[in-house]
Order: structure tokens, then C-alpha cells, then sequence
């Protein structure tokens, strides 16, 4: 494919604590705005933050009564429960006790008591949420249950901004919501149509590349330890919590990044491998189709999966 004379329409605005991004390859003003409108109303349905969100009258209403919501936020509440029994041992979107206790990146962080660690622990468990697929109730069936969708719901928007986008004759285009790029169709400014992607340097401020994949169009969700974190006592506490200890994950890595074609899925896997480790992580990974991975280790080691040195697909270390 040859490459053709293609601008560039860059627009940003933040949202959702980060600086949100989409190239589009043709100047479609009113598009943008309706990205920025529907992100700007599922920040409103779905922000553990806002207390007059849906998610918050649902964790409001924990142990009381069901909560009713519309049927794409119950299908999506319904596919985020779902890969927590899959993966319940690092992946738990009832997660919101303990987030709201450690309080990492929020303000007041501290290192709580285990006594009160333990109580959270106590009130995560996906067998305590009744959803009702006829009324498109959700009840968390316990007082001081907690819905946390952020381990997920960038890859939701994702997905959903790109279908949307695609069914308005958008062809190619990429939607950058800070750890989480997602990218489609051919890339108009690069003779093979491939996507040349930059992953972060965790040891670098944000834009500080360590790495370019080249590839087809895909998901890119990193998740890492280096952007929200405190000391204390000479130790380092980050904000990837283990749903099985309520302490922050202790491994050797320092961050991964999942690539695959559905957001919803490559945040999924972030976060689980990311718990499994470099080597149980890189595991799970293989055996999945059409998912690659990329593990950073704390000493600076860099390991890939195997479909990343494919024809279609490559890696190249960036000079500074």
C-alpha cells in the first residue's frame, strides 16, 4: 500500500484524570464533539468518584435494594463481573473497599490497618451481586460493597468510541485515553498501512517511549506502578492492589502492556498479568489468540511474546 498525502486532525480535552486524544486523518469537527459528549456521559454513569453517578448510587444502595440502569451499562457491569470469576484471584471490579482505603493517587494515602483490610476483603466477593437480566437491576447484596469499573472501563469507552466512529465511515483513526490506545483500519502515513505505537518508559516521564511496536491496527492497554504511589517508611506502596491480600502486588515488574484488537479484553489482561508475573504472565498470554504482550521488569529487562516477532509485527528499542 502506498502511502498518500493524509493531514492529520489532532484533538485533546481532559477527561477522566488524563489528557484524552483522537487522530482522525479528515477534519469532522462534530464527530469530536460527540466522542466528547459520550465520554463526558459515561464519566457520569460510571465514575466511582461522583456521588450522583449510577456506579455510586449502586455502591450507595449496597445491602438495601437494587439499582436499575440502562442495558448497555448492565451488559458491560455483567462482562466486568464475569472476567472477575475468571480471573478472581487478580482481577476484582468490587474492588472499591479497598481502593477507597489505601486512597493511592486520590489524596490522604495511607497504609490502613489490616483490621480494616480485612473487613474489605470480606465484602468483594462476585457471589454476593445479584444481576437481573429481565429488570437490568444490579444489587450488591452486602453493606459496604464497592463497584469499581476502573481496571476496565477505559477499554469499554475504547471500543464503544471506535464502533461509533466506524459506523460514521471513519476508516482509521486513534483514540488515546492515557494508558489505553486503541487504533483501527490502515495507517494513511505509513507505506505498509502499519501503526507505529510508542510504549511508555516506566523510568521516564509520560511520552518517554522505551519502546515502538509496528504493527496492524490493535488495543494498546499498559498498566503500571509508576504513575500513582507513595513511600512510607522506606518502602514503595503503588495502586495495583491484590484482591487477595489488600496489599499492592510485590513482583519484579514494573509495568505491562497487553495488545489485541478489544480494549475491554487488553485491560483485563493488563492487570492479570501483571499479578501472574513475568514468566506465569507471558504464559497465559501465549496461549491466547491474536494477544501479545510486552513485560518490564524492575532491573530494566524487557521480555515479549512470540507473536511480536512476526512478518506482520515487530519491536524496536528507542535511542536517546
Amino acid at each position: 500500500m502506498a502511502a498518500l498525502a493524509h493531514k492529520k486532525y489532532v484533538s485533546q480535552f481532559a477527561m477522566m484524570g488524563t489528557v484524552i486524544s483522537l487522530t482522525l486523518f479528515d477534519n469532522k469537527p462534530a464527530l469530536v464533539e460527540r466522542v466528547y459528549d459520550y465520554l463526558q456521559t459515561m464519566t457520569n454513569v460510571l465514575s466511582a468518584n461522583d456521588e450522583q453517578s449510577t456506579l455510586a448510587k449502586i455502591n450507595q444502595q449496597a445491602g438495601v435494594r437494587p439499582v436499575a440502569v440502562d442495558a448497555e451499562t448492565f451488559a458491560f457491569i455483567q462482562r466486568a463481573l464475569a472476567a472477575t470469576r475468571q480471573y478472581q484471584d487478580s482481577f476484582n471490579v468490587l474492588i472499591g473497599p479497598l481502593v477507597k482505603l489505601w486512597k493511592i493517587g486520590f489524596g490522604g494515602q495511607t497504609v490502613p490497618a489490616k483490621s480494616a483490610i480485612a473487613t474489605s476483603l470480606q465484602r468483594m466477593n462476585p457471589d454476593d451481586v445479584v444481576l437481573d437480566a429481565t429488570q437490568h437491576t444490579v444489587f450488591l447484596t452486602k453493606r459496604g460493597m464497592q463497584l469499581d469499573l476502573g481496571a476496565i472501563a477505559k477499554g469499554y469507552f475504547a471500543d464503544r468510541v471506535k464502533a461509533q466512529l466506524q459506523a460514521a465511515g471513519v476508516i482509521s483513526g486513534i483514540i488515546d485515553l492515557g494508558g489505553n490506545v486503541q487504533t483501527w483500519g490502515d495507517n494513511p502515513l505509513t507505506a505498509d498501512g502499519r501503526w507505529h505505537i510508542g510504549i511508555q518508559d516506566p523510568d521516564e516521564s509520560r511520552g518517554e517511549a522505551l519502546l515502538t511496536v509496528v504493527t496492524p491496527a490493535q488495543s494498546f492497554v499498559t498498566s503500571g506502578v509508576r504513575e500513582r504511589y507513595f513511600r512510607r517508611n522506606g518502602r514503595t506502596y503503588h495502586h495495583i492492589l491484590d484482591p487477595q491480600t489488600g496489599y499492592p502486588v510485590r513482583n519484579d515488574l514494573l509495568q505491562v502492556t497487553i495488545m489485541t484488537e478489544n480494549s475491554e479484553l487488553a485491560e483485563v489482561l493488563s492487570t492479570v498479568s501483571f499479578f501472574k508475573g513475568p514468566q506465569a504472565g507471558q504464559t497465559l498470554i501465549e496461549q491466547l489468540p491474536g494477544v501479545d504482550a510486552i513485560f518490564v521488569r524492575d532491573n530494566g529487562a524487557v521480555e515479549l511474546t512470540s507473536g511480536l516477532a512476526s512478518q506482520t509485527k515487530g519491536v524496536y528499542q528507542n535511542v536517546r
